[in-house]
């Protein structure tokens, strides 16, 4: 095993995760991007997509975080990922999750096309959607 990575992943409610990885991959603006141990430097903005963390190469499965938007930078000894929304997809209850599409979607219907509200509905159902889609995916 090379050396490891040291590895977050914050959200504006918190660290979301702390710790060792040998491989960290993620989904920066131009594509997914992966980091190993003396890396070299970069930073770029994250779109929606899957934070992929593999404590070893040896097949495991990665720990998976989804994320929707954000920042991540690597330096080659850490990567730091600044998430607007995240969650580990281990967490995802996708019941919970149709039922905030549902919700949403109604709330949707009841507003007139004009309202500036409806970006921000349309970007929660496309989110939650996103995570329902995210847990029936192998790691």
């Amino acid at each position: 095993m090379s050396e490891p990575l040291a590895c977050e992943i914050v959200t504006p409610s918190g660290r979301l995760f702390s710790g060792e990885a040998e491989y960290v991959s993620a989904p920066a603006a131009e594509g997914d991007i992966g980091f190993l141990h003396q890396c070299a430097p970069f930073m770029s903005t994250l779109k929606r997509g899957a934070v992929r963390i593999k404590e070893t190469m040896a097949g495991e499965d990665a720990d998976v975080f989804a994320v929707n938007g954000g920042y991540v930078e690597a330096d080659g000894r850490k990567v730091v990922v600044l998430a607007s929304h995240a969650i580990n997809v281990a967490e995802v209850d996708v019941e919970i999750a149709q039922e905030r599409i549902a919700a949403n979607e109604q709330r949707l219907a009841e507003l007139s096309e004009d309202d500036s509200r409806a970006v921000f509905i349309r970007d929660e159902i496309e989110w939650q959607n996103y995570l329902v889609t995210l847990v029936g995916q192998p790691a």
